[in-house]
């Protein structure tokens, strides 16, 4: 019996292909040879690219490396205080791009064509040569063009031949060309690519931010020192005019021991005098002393900086309170003091804490022509010191309340100044207090300092 014949089956054995020329371990294999040589080839092919990848991963990782330098160093250009900050800064990023030499930064002088150097740290040399190619016009190509250029140079002090660059790229700030950044790096023009030049473009206009930052900062600094010489002034102003308005009672306080002394002189002369003249002549000139020094110790020159140290409020006040006692009594004003137990100790300055207690003493007298009653108060509230100045005069009016310690506002009229207060204030905020007002029409005023305790004394 014949079988028919079974159709020959045409199927083909697949043929693998791997991909990026892999060679398939699957295609025309004879024999156990041929696999694991054909095995070997793809894992050198692995091998291969693994190594391209591990390579390409550490270089991006330089680069991020870099560019993080580059920030960093960018940020130190464009926020530096000093010139000194700005240039290291520069020069180091500078560094990091290209091998160089030297480098100079340089603004426009006031004359056409003077080029000035930011820092002493600038190469004379380079000052020198730039100098040269602003007179042949390259310095004004280059602030024309708004782009850098570079030069082949040749350094006839080195010793070497290695290929060098001179680089000019101009400073423009806020759309003003305020200079050029010079610079001499160890190879050749060719060397240098694009990117590197691009760079370079990016780092001169960071240089130029700075530099306007630090002219910015330059001329705060300058401000703030004349606002402070302003302020010294007005201080010193204001204690000679409260000098002026105690002429009476220090006059009268010299007056007394004088008189006792001349009296005692009299009888001596006379023969009449009494057995104990002499310490009684040595009294009165210390009181008179006492006078003078404390006098002048109010009147001295108020410094620009202002000296803070560790002070007993209670004799700060007391100190002040003495100053003023005698014109207080001529005026039918009685003073009542209530010092603190304890020694409340603050940091402050001793002179200007005087001027503001002998302020509001002289600001309660005037609201009470007729005579009345200071009572001062010095307390400690939680970890503050306080001094209280409550007088029995009319009282300030609530609408103008508001305003009484803003410079040159007064209720005296042609007599006052209005610095008063506002001097206070402002001493009184540089001692990290505050100084408050209470008051009711027809029941007087009070104003209270409070100034933060001094830790060590807690």
């Amino acid at each position: 019996m014949t079988h028919p014949k079974r159709p020959q089956d045409k199927r083909r054995a697949p043929h693998h292909v791997l991909e990026d020329g892999l060679p398939s371990p699957v295609q025309s294999i004879d024999g156990r040879d041929d696999l694991s040589k054909s095995l070997q080839e793809t894992i050198e092919v692995l091998k291969g690219q693994i190594r391209r990848a591990d390579a390409n991963i550490e270089g991006m990782q330089r680069a991020l490396e870099d560019l993080s330098a580059v920030q960093y160093l960018s940020n130190r250009i464009s926020m530096a205080t000093d010139q000194e900050q700005l240039v290291s800064a520069l020069i180091e990023l500078t560094g990091q791009l290209l091998p160089l030499r030297d480098s100079a930064l340089l603004l426009f002088g006031d004359s056409h064509g003077k080029l000035v150097p930011l820092s002493p740290r600038s190469s004379m040399r380079l000052l020198d040569e730039a100098q040269r190619q602003s007179e042949s016009g390259i310095v004004e190509r280059v602030i024309a063009g708004r782009k850098g250029v570079m030069l082949p140079h040749h350094d006839a002090t080195s010793t070497d031949d290695k290929p060098m660059t001179l680089m000019i790229l101009p400073l423009f700030l806020r759309r003003e060309a305020i200079g050029i950044y010079v610079i001499k790096v160890e190879k050749s023009d060719q060397e240098i690519t694009e990117q590197q030049v691009q760079l370079l473009a990016v780092i001169a206009n960071q240089a130029a931010v700075g530099i306007g930052h630090l002219q910015a900062c330059q001329a705060l600094m300058r401000a703030d020192g004349e606002l402070r010489a302003s302020q010294v002034q007005m201080m010193q102003a204001a204690k000679l005019a409260a000098i002026g308005e105690l002429a009476g009672d220090i006059a009268h306080e010299m007056t007394n021991p004088l008189q006792v002394m001349m009296l005692h002189l009299e009888l001596v002369q006379s023969g009449r005098a009494s057995p104990n003249w002499n310490e009684m002549f040595l009294a009165q000139m210390q009181r008179l002393s006492d006078v003078t020094a404390r006098l002048k110790e109010f009147a001295r020159n108020a410094s620009s900086r202002v000296t803070m140290g560790p002070l007993d409020l209670n004799a700060t006040v007391m100190a002040s309170v003495d100053v003023i006692r005698h014109e207080f009594t001529d005026a039918r004003i009685q003073v009542d003091v209530a010092s603190c137990e304890s020694p409340l100790v603050v940091v402050g300055n001793t002179n200007y804490i005087q001027l503001v207690i002998l302020n509001l003493l002289l600001n309660a007298r005037d609201a009470m022509p007729e005579g009345g009653i200071v009572k001062v108060t010095i307390s400690r509230s939680d970890d503050r010191a306080c001094v209280r100045v409550a007088d029995t005069g009319p009282g300030i009016p609530k609408n103008i309340q508001g305003r009484i310690f803003k410079p040159f506002f007064t209720t005296k009229g042609d007599e006052g100044a209005g610095l008063g207060l506002a001097i206070c204030s402002k001493i009184v905020a540089q001692h990290g207090g505050k100084i408050l007002l209470e008051s009711e029409e027809g029941k007087g005023a009070a104003f209270t300092v409070c100034l933060p305790l001094h830790q060590a004394s807690e």
